[in-house]
């Protein structure tokens, strides 16, 4: 009972707690998905906002509740499409209704006397803002100042149905979801903290609606365990970019003790909810917090232009990722580790030798992207042929300065060429195989990049880890397998170079038969002395 009383008590604490970097608290579900509603309907993503109204009736939002939402979508989009919207609601309402789903109805709003418009609306605005409307725009044209105090101020802001934080959480998303309105939108940003939304959960916002995210959340490459609870969190690196990515944690976790942690890069171009999830998942079963992230400008993450790929971010995020564990109440920051697999074991190299808060480092299936990206696998390209890439590189600069849609790289085709490589086929065989790794927000990464990544040196400042430990884990068959050789000898004491026999560098993505989480856990136990995590 004491147990069961401990859990209820945990999965609270993670649904209530602040996950934020300055412990302010995130969206709830019902926030997500106004957001989610206001911002497809915006954009006029009729499939989006069907989803995104589902969801939303699904999280418990009431049919008048939404309808303010679009009713309020016309003072800011029109009527085209507020009117849009309402009609895919009607259609929802419907279509739910046949399948015997009887959605709430909701409170109605308190009526007012439409001849006092002008008058409530000033009063709200006041309320609203702090203080009186001000602005050029409406000295210019006082017209446009008496439609807002009388119809969105005082009609549409006076029905009380909706709070007016809400409103302004939908405002925003409406907002973020147009171009061309960034003024409007910072002046609604301000209006939306003064009703108590939160840095983070403006943050949160304008990052789901401009990353398109309120669509269902995809499931990950893996089988979810009931024995860890997985959170979704945001948080900001130095360059001010917001960072996306699942807080995995023990079901049984005591909040009253606080725990060793572990963050899990992905490998190069690859989102969270593949391998470096699996990483956490399993790593959280052995009694480690663990953190699983987007890198910037890939998956949920922020960061424009999508799919850049910039070294010093890359490297920034594991120490975004410290910062943010290390204010956890349950995270004993003394205690972090990080795993960083395949292209993000480079990346992690780099991060720790200039960050003594990682205490402890592991990394699978490494990749030195610089030396891969210059040299080619195997150190085989040529003079010649990297010449040849840096004018192709400068070429595509010039068409996308130009105006031509950005090239994007994957590392795995879609279709297998002719000339097929086993290297190839074996990358192809996890990113493209529904089975294993293939997930839509694998999205590859843009070609431009591969020139600032040539100027990537990761083991620069190895030597720097030490006296903190680093494991290199590389499968005896992995084609990347003198990445970590390499490494290992450039490295000083304390070190570890552990080859896994009969093991290709993929099948430490996922084949956890393979995969050494007990020589991890050992390692991370002893590292970071996991002496009193039971007490």
């Amino acid at each position: 009972m004491k147990k069961l009383l401990v859990c209820i008590a945990c999965a609270l604490f993670c649904i209530s707690s602040n996950y934020a970097q300055n412990k302010e608290s995130m969206l709830n579900l019902k926030e997500r998905q106004i957001a989610a509603i206001s911002g497809s309907a915006a954009k006029g993503d009729k499939p989006g906002l069907t989803t995104a109204l589902t969801a939303g009736l699904d999280a418990g939002l009431s049919v008048n509740e939404i309808k303010e939402v679009l009713v309020q979508l016309y003072a800011y989009c029109g009527f085209p499409r507020s009117m849009g919207a309402l009609n895919t609601f009607i259609g929802v309402l419907q279509e739910r209704k046949a399948r015997g789903i009887n959605d709430a109805e909701g409170a109605l709003p308190t009526l007012q006397e439409v001849s006092r418009s002008v008058e409530y609306g000033a009063a709200n605005q006041r309320k609203l803002f702090g203080r009186d409307a001000q602005g050029a725009v409406l000295a210019f044209a006082p017209a446009i100042d008496q439609y807002l105090k009388a119809h969105l101020f005082g009609d549409i802001f006076g029905r009380d149905n909706l709070d007016w934080k809400t409103r302004e959480l939908a405002t925003i998303a409406m907002l973020a979801a147009m171009e061309g309105v960034e003024n409007e939108l910072k002046v609604h940003i301000a209006h939306g903290k003064y009703n108590g939304l939160t840095d983070t959960q403006v943050d949160e916002i304008v990052t789901l609606v401009r990353a398109s995210e309120w669509k269902p959340e995809p499931p990950k490459t893996f089988i979810a365990d009931d024995k860890v609870t997985v959170r979704k969190v945001f948080y900001k690196n130095r360059y001010d970019i917001m960072l996306a990515a699942d807080l995995y944690m023990p079901t049984d976790t005591d909040i009253n003790i606080k725990y060793p942690a572990l963050i899990i890069g992905h490998p190069f171009g690859a989102v969270k909810e593949q391998c470096a999830g699996l990483y956490a998942q399993e790593m959280a079963k052995h009694g480690f917090v663990t953190l699983a992230f987007d890198a910037s400008y890939q998956g949920e993450s922020g960061g424009m232009p999508r799919h850049t790929v910039s070294p010093d971010a890359l490297m920034e995020d594991f120490s975004a990722s410290v910062d943010w564990l290390g204010i956890q109440p349950f995270v004993d920051r003394e205690r972090i580790g990080v795993i960083g697999i395949c292209g993000s074991g480079g990346f992690s190299v780099c991060a720790a030798s200039i960050d003594p808060r990682i205490r402890a480092l592991a990394t699978v299936s490494m990749y030195d992207m610089g030396r891969a990206t210059r040299n080619g696998l195997g150190d085989a390209m040529t003079d010649e042929q990297r010449k040849a890439m840096f004018s192709e590189v400068a070429r595509q600069r010039w068409r996308e300065a130009e105006g031509e849609e950005p090239r994007i790289r994957f590392g795995t085709p879609e279709q297998l060429p002719n000339n097929v490589n086993e290297v190839q086929k074996e990358f192809y065989d996890y990113y493209r195989n529904p089975k294993r790794g293939l997930h839509p927000r694998y999205l590859g990464t843009r070609f431009t990049s591969m020139a600032a990544l040539t100027n990537f040196y990761p083991f620069a400042q190895i030597k720097d880890i030490s006296p903190r430990p680093v494991l290199f884990i590389a499968g005896e068959n992995a084609h990347s397998r003198y990445f970590s050789e390499d490494a290992y000898k450039q490295a000083d004491e304390p070190k570890e170079l552990y080859i896994v026999p009969n093991a290709s560098h993929v099948d430490l993505y996922d084949q956890t038969d393979k995969i050494p989480f007990d020589k991890l856990t050992d390692f991370f136990m002893e590292s970071l002395e996991m002496t009193n995590i039971n007490k």
